[in-house]
């Protein structure tokens, strides 16, 4: 048979080897049968053979896992699968059992275990380094967003202090109401520019024209289309027009969404 065959006695002594069994203990049917089961076991493997000999007295017959040791002193992984007999008065008399090596699988097991334990340990130094890659890009987003408001706000300073007392200056001139409508049209923009209302600017404005964008910043500063048509020099119908592409390219046509209100609006 292609397996190893034993037979022990009540008191764990051989009583019988097939040739398999020789070949795989590296013994002679002499040095195996009349001896003591337990001599070709070490000190573990003897408690884990006492356990199961306890469930074949009781009549359970599970297989189970036992590691033998060999002549040339290698350890052999086996499954065994025991049958326990009695006598007529039902006393234990002893068991046999077919003995299967399992070393391959258990090598096979153990690299297995080994490479998932490698690819484990990887992963846990990818993470890390995911984990120490974030923590670097939150650390560089937070500087780069104590940039941008440090950066805001020079560029308020600078516009408030050097720009507008131009403007001021300009104001205390004689300004016909066209020349007026653009200096209020160039403060309302500049205030625009250094508020947090710009954040929300290019959003609205992403698809338009430069001539699109002249007039939707006139409709949110609430300008009239005859107004527009005198600053930009352009006829009321070409203002019409605009307006109707503005709404058509931030999708509001059709709707009773009023421009101004919708410009005014963060999106």
């Amino acid at each position: 048979m292609g397996d190893g065959l034993s037979e022990i006695d009540e008191n764990q002594v051989t009583t019988y080897a097939n040739a398999m069994l020789c070949r795989m203990w590296g013994r002679s049917k002499e040095e195996i049968i009349g001896s003591r089961v337990t001599q070709f076991l070490d000190e573990e493997n003897q408690k884990i053979l006492s356990r199961q000999l306890e469930k074949r007295r009781k009549g359970e017959s599970s297989s189970y896992e036992i590691v033998w040791n060999t002549k040339d002193g290698q350890r052999l992984h086996t499954l065994m699968t025991p049958t326990p007999y009695f006598d007529d008065q039902g006393r234990f008399k002893g068991s046999f059992a077919v003995i299967t090596d399992i070393s391959r699988q258990k090598q096979e097991k153990e690299l297995l275990e080994m490479r998932v334990k490698e690819r484990t340990i990887a992963l846990e130094y990818k993470t890390k380094s995911l984990e120490d890659m974030n923590t670097a890009l939150r650390v560089l987003l937070k500087k780069r967003e104590q940039d941008r408001k440090i950066l805001e706000e020079q560029m308020s300073l600078n516009v408030r202090e050097l720009v507008f007392p131009y403007l001021e200056r300009l104001r205390r001139t004689l300004l016909d109401d066209i020349q007026n409508d653009c200096l209020d049209m160039m403060e309302s923009t500049l205030n625009d520019i250094v508020s947090p209302f710009l954040k929300n600017l290019p959003l609205v404005f992403l698809h338009l024209t430069p001539s699109e964008i002249q007039v939707a910043n006139l409709v949110k500063h609430g300008k009239t289309t005859k107004e527009m048509a005198q600053i930009l020099n352009l006829s009321g119908k070409t203002i019409e027009f605009y307006r109707k592409r503005i709404r058509q390219k931030i999708g509001i046509t059709n709707k009773q969404i009023n421009l101004r209100t919708y410009l005014n609006t963060p999106h």
